[in-house]
């Protein structure tokens, strides 16, 4: 949340890129918020309720990094990035990557259940032996079911990792670059405490580093 309100201080000079890292960073507050109140919350229609709109919101404005890679480009002056075959390109990407998260994140959503994530209750897409929860009784449908790669966010790291790379290379600014890439990784943890926290510090990583980098390139961190 802290996040969200400092990225609204570049928004004098980069309005569009400032309140789209904004609202991601609010979406993840409210993503880690569900998780953290599971317990207290209980396994309730209520609780499946929030944490479906956890999904749904994360499968649909993840695309806003685009629009936030693209502003610090045009921060850094890179002329390509103020073009408007650009501009136009950034808006179909984010409009495509939306939809596709939709469709592939949140449409074919089935059944979320219950699940213990180190200690939190969270709804999930599948349950294995270590994160059944006594309290629940599991269909076998809901025993076998899979989840989903989420192709929107892929896709999104993917797409920011190749503009920040553009930027490192025409700007010599590397830090998006430095920070998105970890992010690759970020699936790729075994479900295990120690894969929790590297992903959650990965997360961190890369929020602070989008938000330093849109605060220095429009001066306010001076």
């Amino acid at each position: 949340m802290l996040l969200a309100g400092v990225a609204l201080i570049a928004w004098s000079a980069g309005p569009v890129a400032a309140a789209c890292l904004a609202l991601v960073e609010f979406i993840t507050f409210y993503d880690n918020a569900v998780v953290a109140l599971g317990n207290r919350l209980g396994v309730s229609p209520r609780t499946a309720a929030l944490n479906r709109r956890r999904f749904l919101l994360h499968a649909v404005c993840i695309s806003l990094l685009v629009p936030v890679y693209a502003g610090l480009g045009r921060l850094l002056g890179i002329p390509a990035f103020a073009s408007m075959a650009f501009n136009t390109g950034v808006v179909t990407v984010t409009a495509a990557i939306t939809v596709l998260g939709y469709f592939t994140g949140y449409r074919p959503l089935k059944r979320l259940m219950p699940v213990n994530y180190y200690g939190c209750l969270r709804y999930a897409q599948s349950v294995n032996p270590q994160s059944r929860r006594n309290d629940y009784r599991y269909s076998d449908a809901e025993l076998t079911q899979k989840a989903f790669p989420p192709m929107a966010s892929i896709v999104t790291v993917l797409v920011g990792l190749g503009l920040s790379i553009w930027m490192g290379l025409a700007a010599d600014f590397w830090i998006p670059a430095l920070v998105t890439a970890p992010m690759l990784l970020a699936g790729a943890f075994p479900p295990k405490a120690w894969g929790a926290l590297a992903t959650s510090c990965l997360e961190i990583l890369f929020s602070a580093g989008l938000v330093f980098s849109l605060l220095t390139l429009s001066g306010a961190a001076a």
